[in-house]
């Protein structure tokens, strides 16, 4: 998936596509434990909720990274009403920009990564370079519901399959 050399860099499209696939199922799989009362929880009045979360994290990616570049400039953002979607509607809408984004992802030639991009600032980049920020992006805002999780007085979300006190007794052995 990615070069060797001192930048990193797309090199493998299929071989992203199934990382980006495992970046999304961990984001999933912290969302599905927002508590239906908190869906629309803010931190403050111009914080995102976890649903504004999500439907940010899809909205930036057809923009940015899926679909939306193949022109090979970034598109304006077209993200949905936090207000009038639910938790579940959220991880639809994600599953719907995923599908779009993957076809896309695995159709990319060598000449297609080496191709320049236009991003959002109107600087030019490589497309193998540029795909890199897009899980970057997403692991970013899945920390936010992590940090909610614990402002709730709920327990981490166990991303890799260990909570904390379990990692720390495996280790100890």
């Amino acid at each position: 998936m990615l070069s060797e050399g001192r930048t990193l860099e797309v090199v493998d499209p299929k071989a992203f596509t199934a990382y980006m696939k495992n970046v999304r199922k961990r984001t999933l799989a912290v969302a599905r434990e927002v508590p239906k009362d908190k869906e629309h929880w803010r931190l403050e009045a111009n914080s995102m909720s976890p649903v504004g979360i999500l439907l940010h994290i899809g909205s930036v990616e057809a923009a940015l990274w899926g679909g939306g570049i193949a022109a090979g400039k970034t598109q304006s953002l077209q993200e949905p009403s936090e207000e009038q979607t639910s938790l579940d509607d959220a991880v639809q809408f994600l599953a719907s920009i995923r599908a779009e984004s993957d076809r896309f992802w695995r159709g990319l030639s060598d000449v297609d990564l080496y191709r320049e991009i236009t991003t959002p600032t109107g600087d030019t980049m490589r497309l193998s370079r540029w795909l890199m920020l897009a899980p970057e992006h997403e692991i970013h805002h899945r920390s936010f519901i992590h940090a909610y999780r614990k402002i709730w007085g709920l327990p981490p979300h166990a991303l890799y399959g260990l909570g904390r006190d379990q990692l720390d007794d495996l280790l100890k052995r």
